[in-house]
């Protein structure tokens, strides 16, 4: 399992949700990645998608580290 740090969030994810991390590092504002984050926070478990429909979910870890899965769906 692969890990790199997104705004400040240790991130872990397997190669299949690489596009999905991407999305997280890349793509997203600022503000969008952190409000993703808090809610995956609050929640345990948040659900997204990137802006082509791929599905991946965010979990947040109780040593404060996040893990990025991909989902079934288009691939």
């Amino acid at each position: 399992m692969a890990e790199r740090y997104i705004r400040g969030y240790k991130v872990k994810y397997a190669d299949d949700a690489q596009k999905g991390v991407e999305h997280l590092a890349y793509v997203l504002s600022g503000g969008e990645a952190d409000s993703l984050f808090r809610s995956a926070r609050l929640s345990r478990r948040i659900k997204f998608e990137d802006r082509i429909g791929r599905n991946f979910t965010l979990i947040s870890h109780p040593d404060g580290s996040f893990e990025v899965e991909k989902r079934s769906g288009w691939w």
